[in-house]
């Protein structure tokens, strides 16, 4: 449950980042880019929103699966040493974002699966009723159009024309058995040839289906102002672009007589609001005046500004990409982690005994033995030093450990010389510490981190911090750290 909470929570956030983006850019790529480019743009944050996060995050690591290996890592040969120690993955590299410490508080509620089923059983709620509402309003929107209408004999096309006493504006109507309703008002003949081809275009392209998508989207995020928004804008960007796809090849003459007929339909009354699996020709003054604008600033498509689209959309389904990620990184485990399934180890050489263990993220340390079986699994919540090395391979490892980017284990510099420690200082500025020089706020300080952040508690550490910071930090965390000495 809190796994698929979490992932409409992420779905929601990535897409609201990418269409707030989209806003903001707009102003820009108005004067750039089609309104067709524009409308088909427009569903990559619903596509982000329907699970696009999701398929992001499972897809870039069945890529880098299927890439070859470069075996270029620093600590790649780790695994034929005797005996390996290896940190978390991901933890190792990086500390916990804020909203990554955020969600891990969240984990640790007492009644969190309470709390998330809760809330599931709300959005389930609210998506049915949205959906209902909308389905309902579609029925009756139908039933009223339908009622005392005829069909329309003296045009022949495609799909069936209905004229209706009830019908505000032109419009394709049904998504199983389409038809074109036109009010019963009478029309001219390229006024109506005019009409007929904007309505064909929406239905060549499938936009009422389209549309089907964005108000599930809708549906499914009835939480968000922002999805709410992007319907509306996909809409009015439907129709902008289907103008511009009936006028792209007029004269100026034959735009203005376009105008003029959107301009009668808006003279003749327009209350229809947005139903779904329904076109509207005409829409609210607002719109229509931005629709007029359009006609005659439609931009004509050349192989540069074709390229120039491409590489925009590209980089704005580069962006939701790169902010489902991070957003997807924020949480640990993606729900409250269940005990971690152990890896297999290949180990190598033939040394005796153990040789290699594994701190999982959830505090678990399984010891593998030269053929890979797990030799011995300690309790958790206890503190491990890793083995004692020479001060040759304590150099070489710490060198690996900080040029990979990876915190050097604390054990590796206590058993290190003072003066080798300061040689690695200096050469690469930093400012490591053995243990006794740690006051013990800093102590208590690292330790919490350790605990909180999965990535466990060393030894030394324990050993050097009073009794009572000791017995404070277990009853607080519930933990059984214990001094060896």
């Amino acid at each position: 449950m809190m796994g698929f909470l979490l992932s409409l929570i992420i779905a929601s956030f990535v897409g609201t980042i990418i269409w707030i983006v989209q806003t903001g850019v707009r102003p820009i790529t108005q004067k750039v880019f089609s309104q067709t480019w524009h409308y088909y743009t427009g569903f990559i944050p619903v596509f982000f929103l329907l699970g696009g996060s999701a398929i992001i995050n499972r897809l870039v690591p069945f890529i880098r699966s299927i890439l070859p290996d470069t075996g270029t890592s620093p600590l790649a040969g780790e695994m034929r040493e005797p005996f390996v120690h290896i940190l978390p993955s991901e933890q190792a590299a990086s500390h916990l974002t804020f909203f990554n410490q955020q969600f891990a508080n969240l984990s640790r509620l007492e009644n969190i699966q309470g709390i998330a089923a809760t809330a599931i059983l709300v959005w389930a709620v609210g998506t049915f009723v949205f959906l209902a509402v909308n389905v309902k309003n579609y029925r009756a929107f139908k039933r009223s159009i339908l009622q005392n209408s005829r069909v329309c004999e003296m045009v022949n096309g495609p799909v069936k024309v209905i004229v209706s006493a009830r019908a505000t504006t032109p419009m394709l109507m049904g998504l199983w058995k389409p038809a074109v309703v036109l009010p019963d008002t009478p029309f001219g003949e390229k006024e109506l040839a005019m009409i007929l081809s904007h309505e064909l275009v929406h239905l060549k392209r499938g936009d009422l289906l389209m549309k089907l998508i964005v108000l599930a989207a809708n549906a499914v995020h009835w939480f968000n102002p922002a999805a709410y928004s992007l319907n509306k804008q996909l809409d009015m960007l439907c129709e902008l672009s289907c103008d511009e796809k009936v006028v792209q090849d007029m004269d100026r003459e034959s735009r203005r007589l376009y105008g003029e007929t959107l301009l009668a339909m808006l003279e003749y009354g327009v209350t229809q609001r947005n139903v779904v699996c329904t076109s509207n020709f005409c829409n609210s003054k607002k719109n229509m005046k931005r629709r007029l604008l359009n006609l005659m600033n439609v931009k004509k498509t050349n192989k540069s500004m074709i390229m120039l689209s491409l590489v925009a959309t590209i980089s704005m389904a580069g962006i939701g990409g790169l902010v489902a990620s991070a957003a997807e990184s924020a949480v640990p485990d993606r729900a409250v982690p269940s005990k971690a399934v152990p890896p297999k180890i290949p180990t190598g050489k033939d040394p005796q005994g153990r040789n290699v263990y594994v701190q999982l993220e959830d505090g678990t340390v399984l010891y593998y033995d030269k053929n890979g079986n797990v030799s011995e699994v300690p309790e958790m919540r206890k503190s491990v030093s890793p083995p004692e090395y020479t001060t040759e391979e304590l150099i070489d490892r710490i060198h690996l450990f900080i040029k990979d980017g990876v915190p050097v284990p604390p054990d590796y510099l206590d058993q290190l010389p003072q003066k080798d420690l300061d040689g690695i200082n200096e050469t690469y500025g930093l400012q490591l510490k053995r243990t006794e020089s740690l006051t013990t706020e800093e102590l208590v300080e690292l330790m919490k981190k350790g605990i909180e952040e999965g990535t466990g508690v060393p030894q030394a550490y324990v050993n050097a911090l009073p009794q009572n910071e000791l017995d404070e930090i277990n009853k607080i965390y519930g933990w059984e750290l214990q001094k060896s000495n």
